[in-house]
This record gives C-alpha cells, structure tokens and sequence, in this order.
C-alpha cells in the first residue's frame, strides 16, 4: 500500500473546497461541533433514562436561568425538534389521514415495482458471481452492461419521490441521505455506461448498478414505513374524540380529559436526529469523494474512478439510513394502534418520556369492579344516613371509593347530602360539615390521629371509617382486587425504569398495598397531599398521546412505547453512523490497495447490507417490551 504524499493532499483539500467552497468551511466546522456535542448528549440522556434514581423529585420547582443560558436551552431545544408553534392551524383528522391514505398507497406501489427490477439486479449480480451466465453474453460489455443500465433507469425512474426530497432539502441547506442515494445512483449509471462503451474500461471490474438499485428501494422502503407509522397513528387519532389524552406536567406524564387540538401538528413535526444526519452525511460525503479520487490516484486508473466513488458513496451512505427513524415509528405505532391509542409522533414520545415518570391515580390503579365492599357494621346510627354521609364524603373526595359507595346508595335508595368546608388531611382522609354536624371520613391511621376511638382487634387492612363530632358510626371493609392488565403495566414500568407517581385520593392505596396486590409497587413515588391532589386534576393540558380505551394498558403503552421508540431511533441512528464508519475505511482500504477481485457487486452488496444489519436488526426489536 502507498502512502498519501503531498499531491494526495493537495487533492483532498481541493475537493473539499469545490464541495463545501472556503466560506462555508468555518460555519461547517461550527455545525459539525455542535452536532457532535448533541450527539454526546443525547447518547448521554438515553444512559440517564436507565439509571435507577430512587430519589427522584416529583414536582420540579422553576428557576429563573440567565439571559444568555436561556437563549442557549431554546437554541439547544430548537435543534432536537423543529415542531411546529402550537397556534398555526391544523387540517381535521380525517382529512389529514387521507391524504396519509393516498401517499401510502402511492410509495407502497413504488416500493414494489421498484423492488421486483432491484430483486433482478440482485439476481443477475448473483449469477454473475458464480458465473453461471452464458458465454455469449458475458463475452460482450455492451450486452453485459446495457441490460443492467436499463435496469437501473427505471429504478431511478421509479423513485423520483426521493431524488425530488433531496433536492427540496438541499435549497433548504440540509444533505440527506437521499441526496447520496441521487449521487450513488449517478455514478453507477455512468459507470455502467463507460463500462458499456469504453474498452479501456470493460478491462477493469464489473460496474455496480445493484448498489444505486438497492439504496433507491432502501430509501422508498423507508418512506413506506414512516408513512405507514404515521398512518397508523392517524387512523387511531381520527376514529373519534378520545376519551383521554396523555399530556406532560410537571410530575410527569398524566391521562387527562381534554381535546386532541396540536396533536396532528406535534405528529407531523420533523424526525430527530435529523440535524445529526444533515451535518455528518456532507462529512460523509465529502470524505467519500475524496478516498474515490485518493484509491484512483494511487491505482493509476483513472477509468475507475466513478467505479472508486460508487464503492465510496455506497459505503458511506448505509442502506439503513432511511429506516433507522421510520422502522422503530412503524413498529410501536403499530403495537400502540391494537392497544387503542396513539402518540403524536417523535415529538410526543419524546415529551412523554424525558420526564420518565407516569401519574398514576385511583382509577387507574383499581379501575371500576375490582373495588369491593365486604361487610359494613355500624355503631348507633341508621343505616340510611350512614350510607347518605359515606357516600356524600367519597364523592367530596373524588377517590375511587366514590362509585362504590354511589352503588351503595342506589341500592339503598337514599341520597347525597350537601357537604361545606370539605378538606384533606395528609394522614389518608377527607373532613366536612354535613347539616353541621363535623364528618371523617378515611383509614384506621387517619381516625387515630383525629382523636376518634376505634374498636381494637379490627383486623382490617384495607378498611374505611365514618365519625360523626368525633364518634365513629360506621365501619367498611373494603376490598382491593388486582387487575390483570394492571399488574402487567405495573411490572412493565419497573422493568422500563419508569416511575410511577400515585396521585391518588384514597388513603388506602400506597406502594404497601400495591406491593401486597401485585407481587411489585414498580418503585411508586408517593408524594405529600398537596402534590397529589395537583397532580390528580382531570382536565387540561397538551395532547402528546390519544388513549381510545379505558384502563391502564393503553396509557402504560403510550408511556412505555415513548421511551421505547426515541431509544431504539438514537441507538439505531448512532449504530448506522458507527457502521457507516468503519465501512467507508475499510472500502477504502479495499480500493485504495487494488483489491479488485473481492469487490464484485454480490460481495459489495453483501457488504452494505451486513454493515447495515446491526441497526435493523434493533429497529425490528424496538416494539418488544
């Protein structure tokens, strides 16, 4: 192997000046830091997201940041999301999954037709490798090449959707990895043509058109995917008003009553990572066209030149670029769409999961039918004022108690009664004048503390008091069942290191009970009563999620699909960049010494594909938790 000399250099230097041009190099330098510091970080954020913090704050206290500091956070912010502001108008749901409907339909066609002319490209490189192909044809390049030529057009043809994307980005400023797929696809067909037409180099090695082929139908395999993720959002999100949304707080993720206004905005805000992609691919490029010219200078075949820059763009731009985001989308938008829900696309998965932690409340926790009443005995009153005074105190209360005890007194024909001066008490209780006469109304520990005397060897665990000035009146065994669905979200979250947060009214439920319940109490936080109580409020809040069902699972799968897919999309984008990496050195070292006879276009397609493996083969497994 030669060594690079001073000429080498010059040319290296050269190239980068006609690619980038002398006065875009400082602010490439400036990007390329940047991107790399976000890189780091967010590398940095997916290790913090698995980190086991027993200590974490639930609600967390604003501070005021310095001018500059604060200009630099929504700098940093404004590079993660491009989203949309909030305010600008949004087209119906219905109307925004046909036209989701129609471009499916459209890059699904494409898809296919360009894969069958890709899959004879593969065919005929496969064939070529075992030379099994007849004399007569391998002996003349022109009807060796020509055919392949053709080939290659009409997958190109076919996927003008991606050629016309790069191009609209590039006026925008930003290289994609369709922009490479467009000079990969260039380079192949002239290579094919000379091959065809020049004898000089129909000598030398076979031209490469199922490299361009197959990056075309990777990058519309990749389009179809995250059209089909977005379609499945879209169709979950447009079959109705949605009983709940999930929204952000301070506390974490919380399942509120409320409107779907912004979700269709957040969906459609662009992919992360993109700026990562926009910064390091002209990098990627750049270093791609210089080792095509370097392995052409050093071999002295200027013949193979666009033949070097096909291996070199092929190498460097992997075909799993397009899918690293688009495959994980798919995938956890199809697992949310069977559970009934949907999440606002990146932007609301990545809301929903840097607070790594869900507000869980009573119902959620011991939905209608798995709250019981076993027995009820009462000291001295009648039955019916102390069903009327119990059921007007859990409802006062909002906790989960308050449709048992409403059952209660349907059955028993009475009331609610008008309740004033109604409070809370830390100790798992709630308090109030009922015709002023002074109303308890919670657990053993609460009575106790407020002075009222309690039969001793009561032996109820998950019991509810009634006290009337004082004196106890009433006593309610109640029962907590689990629910299946339940303890797998509960255990789901603890294997997911999210931390669920109980903002529940009623004093019974804590992470004792839930660890008696479920066999795990999933490292509950259980904050003091005012923060609960906020923590609990129904209504409000921007759409990051849809939930069209009741119950825990949806809303664990919302959270749990949230994490599971910024991950799974920052681990797949950081593999294929790792990849891309060593594929590109190691294709260089292959051209740059002349090893001509192992770089035929199966081993080269074998090639890419294995390097890209690694990061498909996690965006597959991202819906599997």
């Amino acid at each position: 192997m030669g060594k690079i000399g001073t000429t080498e250099l010059l040319v290296v230097l050269a190239i980068v000046l006609v690619i980038f041009g002398p006065k875009a190099l400082p602010k490439l330098g400036r990007s390329l830091g940047k991107t790399l510091g976000s890189f780091r970080k967010g590398m940095n954020d997916s290790a913090d997201d698995d980190d086991d913090d027993e200590e974490e704050v639930v609600v967390k206290k604003k501070k005021k940041k310095p001018v500059a500091k604060k200009a630099d956070d929504e700098e940093d912010e404004e590079e993660e999301f491009e989203e949309p502001e909030p305010e600008l108008p949004e087209p119906p749901l219905t109307e925004t999954l046909s036209d989701y409907r129609a471009q499916l339909s459209g890059a699904t066609k494409a898809r296919r037709g360009a894969g069958i002319f890709t899959l004879l490209l593969c065919v005929m490189a496969v064939l070529e490798h075992f030379s099994i192909l007849p004399e007569a044809y391998t002996a003349d390049p022109m009807i060796r090449a020509l055919p392949l030529l053709a080939v290659e057009a009409i997958v190109c043809a076919i996927g003008w959707r991606i050629f016309a994307g790069a191009l609209r980005s590039l006026k925008q400023g930003k290289v994609t990895s369709g922009f490479l797929t467009m000079l990969l696809c260039l380079v192949t067909l002239l290579d094919t043509a000379l091959y065809a037409f020049l004898p000089a180099r129909a000598a030398l090695s076979l031209p490469l058109p199922v490299l361009g082929a197959m990056s075309v139908y990777c990058a519309l395999l990749g389009e179809s995917l995250r059209l089909h993720g977005m379609y499945d959002t879209f169709r979950i999100a447009a079959i109705g008003n949605a009983p709940y949304i999930v929204t952000v707080t301070a506390g974490g993720a919380a399942k509120r009553v409320g409107l779907p206004g912004g979700f269709s905005n957040s969906a459609r805000a662009n992919a992360p990572y993109s700026r990562w992609q926009s910064v390091l691919l002209p990098v990627f490029l750049a270093v791609a066209v210089v080792f095509g010219m370097l392995s052409t200078l050093e071999t002295k075949q200027n013949a193979l030149l666009a033949w070097n820059l096909s291996v070199m763009l092929a190498s460097a731009n992997l075909l799993a670029f397009p899918m690293v985001c688009a495959l994980p989308l798919k995938r956890i938008a199809a697992r949310l769409a069977k559970s009934g829900s949907a999440v606002a696309g990146f932007s609301g998965a990545d809301a929903i999961r840097r607070s790594n932690c869900v507000i869980l409340t009573d119902g959620d926790l011991f939905p209608p039918g798995t709250v019981t009443l076993g027995g009820l005995k009462v000291f001295g009153e009648e039955s019916g004022k102390v069903i009327s005074y119990a059921a007007t105190m859990a409802h006062a209360s909002e906790s989960g108690l308050s449709r048992l005890f409403d059952n209660l007194l349907a059955r028993d024909g009475g009331f609610r009664e008008q309740v004033e001066d109604v409070d809370f008490y830390e100790e798992g209780g709630v308090g109030g004048r009922i015709h002023g006469e002074t109303v308890l109304f919670g657990t053993a520990g609460f009575m106790r503390k407020r002075g009222v005397n309690l039969p001793r060897n009561l032996g109820l665990k998950t019991g509810v008091f009634l006290s009337v000035d004082g004196t106890l009146i009433a006593v309610f065994a109640v029962k907590y069942m689990p629910a299946e669905n339940v303890d797998w979200a509960l255990h789901a979250l603890h294997h997911s290191r999210i931390t669920p947060v109980l903002a529940v009214r009623d004093g019974n439920i804590t992470p004792a009970l839930l660890k008696r319940k479920f066999g795990t109490d999933a490292r509950a936080v259980y904050p003091k009563l005012s923060t609960r109580l906020a923590l609990s409020e129904r209504g409000g809040g921007r759409p990051y999620a849809l939930l069209m069902r009741e119950g825990l699972m949806p809303y664990a799968e919302v959270v749990l699909g949230s994490k599971r897919l910024c991950a799974s999309a920052k681990r797949c984008t950081v593999l294929a960049f790792l990849a891309a990496t060593a594929s590109t050195l190691l294709a260089f070292y292959l051209t740059f010494v002349g090893a001509y006879s192992v770089l035929t276009p199966f081993s080269l397609l074998i090639y890419v594909l294995l390097w890209s493996l690694s990061a498909l083969v996690d965006a597959m497994l991202s819906d599997r938790y």
